[in-house]
């Protein structure tokens, strides 16, 4: 499908927000305005714990709580300043323990939420979202099939991890978002940076020494990358559950994106730098723009956004429209141009690895040796069970078989005819093919606890 040259350079101008070495006070964030009630900050590492209430209120707290489920906002600080967002739907029955009495519902109120687990608590899981993504792509589609409402239900302690640079991770002890400097990272410092302050943090607070990992997309890339880099955390976690993965990228792909981006990239990380532009988010006006005028019924381009949508989505013209606010609203997060370069790299050299500078001194540096290195997944000894939807756009069959090739521990993996991966969040039958799945084997684990 053809898309009109202007068009495309509409929506790129809306995607990209440029960043300068100077910035106002009002986006530095220090100690003092990281603090949430109830906590104290005494340095990097630290962590605050937000109980429910009226003070930073966003959009993942106010579902979980319209949905009648308890939650709680804490907060990580990563060892080089990134100040991260983790929502939580603790276990009810642990909740009712350790709750006072003044913080219980009022006996006899028959409106209120039931806080009684529907199952024996089953252990803690930590989910994490993909690119363009945040937290709600976990909750977005409602109790009855969110994915984080199916565990809580399930009798497990949920946590949702929100990655640096992401709408509810924009802050930093030591720099704004207006500058380079922050969004010098790429999936790489996610999951090797991010990710360990996240999982430390979590079994500290929960006392548990393991916990069950849900990664979607770019999840599953960043502990791929920790798990490699750093396998003592191979002792931390459970089992895998990986969903529409992106490890081992160019191999067969017939995507027109992920063609264009193995013959452009190295020209766009240049262009983007030289313009100053280091971050990529969807704007306010361009979700407007789409939602508002391309997409709505009686708009000469309904048809053309109707099966742009279908691409991305994997679903049906129709599902696609009916989902197009809340999923605009989901996406409407930053992403570093590193992230998406560092895919480009991928496809590029077929080879899962860190980040390439293009440069032999800048590797050498980094590195110590002149070209990147390659994440060595035999130290990976977490037991994986990976998902595939034949129809990702930035992947293929070729690539899934490799990653499973290359992974030794990767002990069940399921290909889905036709999916996209969007297909994971939203698709109406994805409790049937993926989650039931999911669910069945962390309770074979939690069964041998």
């Amino acid at each position: 499908m053809k898309v009109i040259p202007q068009l495309v350079l509409i929506v790129i101008s809306s995607f990209v927000r440029t960043s300068s070495g100077n910035y106002s006070s009002d986006d530095h964030h220090g100690y003092g305005e990281s603090v949430l009630s109830g906590g104290e900050l005494s340095g990097p590492g630290a962590v605050r714990k937000q109980r429910s209430s009226g003070f930073e209120r966003d959009f993942v707290m106010s579902s979980i709580e319209s949905a009648n489920y308890p939650a709680e906002l804490h907060i990580v600080t990563t060892r080089d300043g990134y100040i991260l967002k983790v929502h939580r739907i603790p276990d009810p029955a642990l909740q009712n323990e350790n709750e006072e009495d003044e913080d219980k519902d009022a006996p006899g109120d028959e409106n209120a939420p039931t806080l009684v687990a529907a199952a024996d608590f089953r252990g803690v899981v930590l989910l994490m979202h993909g690119l363009f993504s945040t937290a709600a792509d976990f909750i977005i589609t409602g109790p009855e099939n969110g994915l984080a409402f199916i565990l809580a239900d399930a009798g497990y302690d949920v946590w949702l991890a929100n990655a640096r640079g992401t709408r509810f991770s924009r802050k930093n002890l030591n720099m704004g978002p207006k500058t380079a400097a922050f969004w010098d990272f790429s999936w790489h410092e996610i999951g090797t940076i991010d990710l360990p302050a996240i999982i430390d943090y979590i079994l500290r607070q929960t006392g548990h020494q393991k916990l069950f990992y849900i990664g979607h997309n770019q999840g599953v890339t960043a502990v791929l990358a920790l798990l490699a880099d750093k396998p003592k955390y191979n002792r931390k976690i459970h089992t895998v559950a990986g969903m529409a993965p992106l490890a081992f990228l160019g191999n067969g792909v017939e995507s027109g994106i992920a063609q264009n981006l193995v013959k452009f990239n190295d020209q766009l990380w240049v262009t983007l730098n030289s313009l100053n532009i280091y971050e990529l988010t969807p704007s306010e006006k361009i979700s407007k723009f789409l939602g508002g005028f391309l997409c709505s019924e009686d708009a000469p381009t309904s048809e053309m956004c109707s099966n742009v949508l279908t691409e991305l989505f994997g679903y049906s013209a129709e599902q696609a429209k009916l989902l197009l606010p809340g999923v605009l609203d989901v996406m409407l997060t930053g992403i570093s141009t590193k992230q998406l370069v560092h895919y480009g790299q991928l496809l590029q050299s077929k080879k899962f690895q860190q980040f390439d500078y293009k440069n032999y001194l800048t590797n050498m540096q980094r590195y110590r040796q002149v070209k990147p290195p390659e994440y060595n997944l035999s130290k990976i000894s977490v037991p994986f069970t990976l998902f595939y939807g034949t129809k990702d756009f930035l992947t293929s069959p070729m690539d899934f078989q490799k990653l499973t090739k290359e992974l030794p521990s990767c002990r069940t993996r399921y290909e889905l005819p036709n999916w996209n991966h969007m297909d994971f969040i939203y698709n109406a039958q994805v409790y049937l093919k993926v989650y039931s799945k999911i669910l069945q084997t962390m309770q074979n684990v939690s069964t041998g606890m």
